[in-house]
């Protein structure tokens, strides 16, 4: 017998192990293939006229050899027997066939109905049903998070018992098949986007063929054989990339502003204050609207964002710090913004009032240079970085050298020492050892204000020096410095030279070349206007520069692993390391080019921020089940709360840290 599994709707109801015949011994390869539907049709439903739908959550993989995972929904055809009762069970939301769907990657699945669950795959006698387990799936029904160490306190939470779950000892594994799904399934779709995009070229190829020999058709014609034809002009690239889209949606209509400090619905985007009494971490409408229940999806959800709201006060803890962060971490910074645009203004000041009107009234083609304003590194902060099209990143001059006292304009004993940091440095600041047992120097520019800017460059030193032991190693047996590639910059642009901290804190014989790669519609105008006047820039590379005796900066523009290939199109030929800071894999097309690079290439590891658990483990789970395991809290995190919209989660800059390809020293 073959084992599958029963998901009720009814979540009263467990699931259930159940069992299809398999293939009799005079069954033909003709007749073998998935015998789910037909068992359902004469066994389950035999009075009953149904037809059954298969979803794929998982396709089967034959090299290396993966059964895949199929889930079957029934779809009853209207006849006069029904009940309006039978109608509405086949239209129960399932909630948890629907959190296994999530945990797969595929977010937008939403099943209704009883579920049933196989495996497929290919054996030595064809394709065949293959036995899939209550206990391969079971934490999967409980929440789409597959993270062993957050399973027990969901599961239990689930169940309404916090006492039992302090005392309860429950051991679950997870099959690699099922951490690897949304992986798969994400570079399964790469892979159809880029059948698509040739399909795409290969029509328009055609198309202007075709046209083309019409032109000469006519072109030979007696009536046109003297005249002189029309130059068409030159056709553009047919081949889409991340940056074109992104530019073409440019023109596109704008979608209206949306008002401040205004929270909204998860479903409808209205304005809304009403929380999820299951979570309090996400907004809905009130009724009589029923967004809450056309928005069933967020039920799957419910138990694993009230875990993340919970861990809020984890987020917020800075044992180091004096206090001067608590006004940053309050409830109306989850809403707004203002507290710490007021933080920087009036506390710190930052931005004095002057500059502050400037930045207000004056257009941005006639605001002074950034020399002429001795503006600080902080002005992102308060501007935003807009596309590159904000006042700040108007005013960059990557070619304007600051030192942390102009860039920063603080007092000074808040400046980080502009020197490398000695172990009497350390032993004189202490070791710390964080929540996550991470141990690491709390230094100058952590325990103050700065560390506000400062959560930049320390995780990326932090990147560097935690997940980079076998990179560096490398690197230091073959005597060259260790390549760290940084995707996704855009307002770092601001506080370039703060980056020295990054080789003032890592060992001196820690030798780094770090490049920067900046979307090309995110960098902003004038903003290398200098580099023609530097000729020991190469051309494809904006900016080149020593920022510590052990760290090299270069600056260049285009998307990674499209219109520039990694391993060829950048200075110094391909990365150890891929870095993404506050990287939203799932947000920007182009990120999908970062992470299908680092699927082809194992031997480079990927180390990304997020800004909160739900999109950092979402994220995280592009890289495979280990990958999705490695989350962690940055120990370097901003210390401030950042406001989202419609949803109340915990979320910082550079929140959560990730990794792919994740590689150990023996």
């Amino acid at each position: 017998m073959v084992l599958i599994v029963k998901i009720p709707a009814d979540a009263s109801q467990p699931p259930t192990q159940q069992t299809i015949p398999p293939p009799s011994t005079t069954t033909t390869n003709l007749q073998r293939g998935d015998l789910l539907p037909t068992h359902l049709q004469q066994n389950i439903y035999p009075t009953q006229p149904i037809h059954v739908d298969t979803t794929v959550l998982l396709r089967h993989y034959d090299e290396p050899t993966i059964p895949g995972l199929y889930a079957y929904t029934i779809s009853r055809l209207s006849f006069p027997s029904l009940t309006d009762d039978d109608d509405d069970d086949d239209a129960v939301p399932n909630l948890r066939a629907t959190r296994l769907a999530m945990a797969c990657g595929l977010h937008s699945q939403r099943f209704t109905g009883d579920v049933y669950l196989s495996r497929l795959g290919y054996t030595s006698s064809g394709l065949e049903n293959i036995d899939v387990s209550l206990a391969d799936i079971e934490m999967a029904l409980y929440s789409p998070d597959l993270r062993i160490k957050h399973f027990k306190e969901i599961m239990w939470s689930s169940r309404g018992g916090e006492e039992e779950c302090a005392n309860a000892v429950v051991v679950v594994t997870v099959p690699e098949w099922l951490c690897a799904a949304s992986q798969r399934n994400y570079h399964d779709g790469a892979s159809m986007m880029a059948l698509a995009v040739a399909m795409t070229r290969r029509e328009t190829i055609e198309d202007d063929d075709d046209d083309k020999e019409e032109e000469d058709s006519l072109s030979s014609s007696p009536s046109d054989s003297n005249s002189e034809r029309d130059v068409a002009p030159e056709k553009s690239n047919p081949i889409p990339n991340a940056t074109r889209v992104v530019r073409a949606a440019e023109d596109s209509p704008t979608i209206p502003e949306l008002p401040k400090h205004v929270t909204l619905c998860l479903y409808c985007r209205r304005p809304a204050s009403t929380l999820c009494t299951g979570c309090q971490g996400a907004y809905f409408c009130d009724e009589p609207r029923r967004c809450k229940i056309d928005g069933w999806s967020h039920e799957c959800l419910c138990p694993t964002w009230k875990l993340y709201v919970q861990h809020r006060q984890r987020l917020s803890h800075f044992e180091y710090f004096s206090g001067w962060q608590l006004p940053l971490l309050g409830e109306e910074c989850y809403r707004s913004d203002d507290v710490y645009k007021t933080f920087l203004m009036e506390i710190l000041h930052v931005i004095d009032d002057e500059e502050r009107e400037d930045a207000a009234t004056t257009p941005a083609t006639s605001r002074p240079t950034i020399t002429q304003t001795n503006a600080s590194w902080w002005n992102t902060e308060i501007h935003g970085w807009n596309g590159g099209m904000g006042t700040s990143a108007q005013r960059i001059d990557l070619y304007q050298r600051t030192s942390f006292r102009d860039g920063l304009r603080l007092d000074d004993s808040w400046i980080p020492d502009e020197t490398h940091v000695s172990p009497d440095d350390i032993q004189r600041a202490g070791i710390a050892t964080n929540d996550e047992n991470h141990r690491m120097p709390i230094l100058s520019s952590w325990e103050d204000p700065v560390a506000l800017l400062a959560t930049f460059p320390l995780t990326v030193y932090y990147a560097i020096q935690h997940h980079g032991m076998v990179p560096i190693a490398v690197s230091q047996m073959l005597d060259r410095p260790m390549k760290v590639h940084v995707v996704g910059i855009e307002k770092e642009l601001n506080f370039v030279d703060f980056f020295r901290e990054v080789g003032f804190l890592l060992p001196e014989e820690v030798c780094v070349d770090m490049t920067w790669i900046v979307r090309e519609d995110m960098f902003p105008d004038g903003a290398a206007s200098g580099r023609e006047e530097r000729e020991t820039v190469q051309s494809s590379t904006l900016l080149s520069l020593r920022l510590t005796s052990n760290l090299s900066l270069s600056v260049i523009a285009g998307t990674y692993g499209d219109s520039l290939d990694p391993n060829f199109d950048i200075v110094g030929g391909p990365p150890d390391m891929v870095i993404g800071l506050n990287a939203g894999l799932y947000a920007y097309e182009s990120w999908r080019h970062v992470v299908s690079y680092l699927y082809r290439n194992p031997s480079v590891v990927g180390v990304f921020t997020d800004y909160n658990e739900h999109s950092g483990m979402n994220c995280a789970s592009l890289g495979g089940g280990r990958a999705r395991n490695s989350l962690e809290i940055n120990p370097f995190r901003q210390p401030r709360a950042m406001p989202v919209n419609c949803m109340n989660l915990p979320q910082m800059s550079n929140g959560f840290m990730y990794v792919f390809n994740e590689q150990e020293l023996e």
